[in-house]
């Protein structure tokens, strides 16, 4: 008899967004929704002792928060938000050394998917695991024109800084 498939976990995982413009640097802040399903057996990784046989993380554009309205319109805008509503990653696979993680798979930013490898620290907690990393991103791959207002004066620059930390559960 075939059992069955273990369910995801799902869970939050909280996002900070920053990069630079020629005026200043600027910071927005997401929350997104994990869904890991961990493995019956494979490579054991921190809070999770069978491994992870899948992970994916959403995004929904429209939770983005900037400092002001205006700020988080043009993201929005940038973003095409109104067209593509969310930004994922979907693992392939993963490589552990310790507390360290290496997950490789695809993320999908308005309706172009490209292979990124994100580093993280994972650590075990009660719940399952806390999550962390930073990855910069360049908004040309996605084909993402960087916002600009005022005629061109202030021009947000070509990379973004993604951070992240949430508890993933098991």
């Amino acid at each position: 008899m075939l059992s069955a498939a273990p369910a995801a976990a799902q869970s939050t995982i909280d996002f900070t967004i920053s990069g630079s413009s020629t005026v200043r640097n600027w910071t927005c802040t997401a929350q997104g929704a994990t869904a890991v399903t961990p493995a019956s057996a494979g490579i054991a990784a921190p809070g999770f002792p069978a491994g992870v046989q899948s992970a994916k993380v959403t995004v929904p554009l429209k939770t983005f928060k900037c400092p002001n309205d205006e700020m988080t319109q043009h993201l929005n805008e940038a973003m095409h938000s109104n067209q593509f509503s969310e930004v994922v990653f979907t693992m392939d696979k993963y490589t552990v050394a310790g507390s360290q993680v290496e997950a490789s798979g695809t993320m999908t930013i308005t309706g172009v998917t490209k292979p990124v490898t994100v580093p993280l620290r994972v650590t075990p907690s009660a719940a399952g695991a806390v999550v962390e990393g930073t990855t910069r991103l360049e908004l040309a791959t996605f084909n993402i024109e960087p916002p600009a207002v005022f005629l061109g004066m202030l021009k947000v620059g070509p990379q973004i800084r993604v951070a992240f930390k949430g508890i993933v559960g098991q």
